[in-house]
């Protein structure tokens, strides 16, 4: 089920946006909850990597391990994990707009189980912990000297 979709303008060209996101290093300074991300497959990054993130829930730090599901530079990155009976997928669609980059961040729930009573808390929290994160990307991109 689609918990939410959010979308923004980038004055930057896809490319530069694309390996700004592809920098794991720099996730934690944009993607919401995201302490570190590790690729723990090996080289290249590709549909079937792997990789461990590292997440602040409550003050505490949880890992999931994210598998990558969608991997087209420039234009799409997308990478799914399961914890806690509930499957995430994430996908960020970017295209060319002008001079710079429209940038469409998209994440479906689907729970497991028992979990399904749980649906609509579940879109509601997510729908807000990511509300900002495109915001943040953006003003992280456009600030920094990535050309």
């Amino acid at each position: 089920m689609r918990a939410f979709a959010h979308e923004t303008l980038i004055d930057r060209p896809p490319d530069q946006v694309f390996a700004f996101m592809m920098d794991f290093s720099r996730a934690p300074r944009w993607r919401s909850l995201v302490r570190k991300i590790e690729v723990i497959t090996p080289p290249p990054l590709s549909v079937g990597s792997q990789l461990r993130i590292t997440m602040d829930v409550m003050g505490k730090p949880r890992e999931a391990i994210s598998d990558i599901w969608a991997y087209d530079p420039p234009h799409r990155f997308g990478q799914r994990n399961t914890a806690s009976r509930v499957t995430g997928t994430f996908e960020y669609r970017l295209e060319r707009a002008g001079a710079g980059t429209r940038v469409r961040f998209t994440c479906d729930v689907r729970p497991h189980g028992i979990m399904w009573l749980l649906l609509p808390s579940l879109i509601r929290s997510s729908r807000y912990r990511y509300r900002d994160q495109l915001a943040v990307l953006k003003r992280e991109i456009e600030s920094a000297d990535v050309r």
